[in-house]
C-alpha cells in the first residue's frame, strides 16, 4: 500500500500542468471544466488568501490545486507517508493552514505542502460524527473558527451548521431552516453538500444537491435567499462550494459515473 500511495502521490504531481482541463460551457456562457479522472469523487473547494483554489477527493488526504482559469491540475500533495485514508467530506483554510473533515466529525490540519509532498498533520475528535453525518467544511477567520456542515441530522432531530473553535475546541451550532428552504425551491427532503462562507457579508452560502439550489444562510440561521437554482444537467452532484474575494462562485460537482466537473459563476451570473 505504501508503494502504491508513493507512485501515485509522485505520477500525480509529475502530470501537473501538463494538460489544460477540458473546457464545458452551455448555452448560457457559463465557464466550467472537466476533470482529471482522479478528481472524479471531488468533495471540497478551499481559497486560499492569495486566491489559489484546493480540493480534495473523498478516499484520502490528497490535496489538488486547481487552476480554475485553465482547468489545470497545478499541484498536488498529501497528508502523511503513507497518505491518511478516510471518508474525506470538506477542506477549508485557517490561520494559513489546511484542514479536512471526514463524514463523523474528525478533524485534520497540515501545512500546505509543495508539489509531490506528503507533509505530517494533527488529528482532532470533534464528536459531531455522534449526532450526525457531515458534508462540507468552511472557515471563519473572524471567530478563528471551523464551520461544518451536517447533511443528515436524523439522530440530532435537525440539520445543523456547527461551529468549532481553533483556540479551545468549543463547540456551539445554528439550526439549517429546512422547511424555508424546501419550500423555498418546491423540493423536500433537504441534503445540504457543501458550505462556503461569503467573504462580502459573512453569510454561510450553502449548496444543497439534491435540491438544486445555492442558499444564503444568516449568522443566526435564518434563510435570506435563494442564491441560484442549478441547471441538473451541468450540476449532477454539486459537493464543493467556494466564493472569491472578487465575487466569482466556484461549484465541484462529483463525476457520478462520468467525469467531475468544476463551474465558474462571476458576480453578475449569481449575484442578486
Amino acid at each position: 500500500m505504501r508503494l502504491v500511495t508513493a507512485l501515485f502521490l509522485a505520477a500525480s504531481a509529475a502530470a501537473c500542468g501538463a494538460e489544460p482541463g477540458a473546457p464545458v460551457e452551455g448555452d448560457d456562457g457559463v465557464r466550467g471544466w472537466s476533470l482529471p479522472d482522479r478528481l472524479r469523487e471531488i468533495s471540497g473547494l478551499a481559497l486560499t488568501v492569495d486566491g489559489r483554489l484546493l480540493a480534495v477527493a473523498d478516499e484520502n488526504a490528497t490535496i489538488y490545486e486547481i487552476d480554475y482559469v485553465s482547468g489545470r491540475v497545478v499541484k498536488v500533495f498529501a497528508f502523511g507517508r503513507p497518505v491518511e485514508r478516510g471518508d474525506f467530506e470538506g477542506i477549508a483554510l485557517l490561520d494559513g493552514r489546511v484542514w479536512l473533515t471526514t463524514s463523523d466529525g474528525v478533524l485534520y490540519v497540515a501545512d500546505e505542502g509543495g508539489n509531490g509532498e506528503q507533509v505530517p498533520f494533527e488529528r482532532f475528535e470533534t464528536g459531531i460524527g455522534r449526532d450526525c453525518e457531515l458534508e462540507g467544511l468552511a472557515a471563519d477567520s473572524v471567530e478563528r473558527a471551523l464551520v461544518l456542515l451536517c447533511k443528515d441530522g436524523r439522530k440530532q432531530g435537525k440539520l445543523r451548521i456547527h461551529r468549532w473553535s481553533e483556540t479551545d475546541g468549543r463547540l456551539d451550532d445554528v439550526k439549517l431552516p429546512e422547511a424555508e428552504m424546501e419550500a423555498a425551491v418546491g423540493r423536500k427532503k433537504l441534503r445540504p453538500s457543501g458550505i462556503a462562507i461569503d467573504p462580502a457579508t459573512g453569510d454561510y452560502v450553502v449548496v444543497a444537491a439534491g435540491q438544486y439550489a445555492v442558499f444564503r444562510i444568516g449568522r443566526d440561521g435564518t434563510l435570506d435567499d435563494v442564491i441560484m437554482r442549478l441547471d441538473p444537467r451541468r450540476h449532477q452532484q454539486a459537493e464543493g462550494i467556494e466564493i472569491s474575494g472578487d465575487g466569482l462562485l466556484l461549484i465541484a460537482d462529483e463525476g457520478n459515473g462520468g467525469r467531475a466537473r468544476l463551474t465558474v459563476y462571476d458576480a453578475r451570473e449569481w449575484e442578486q
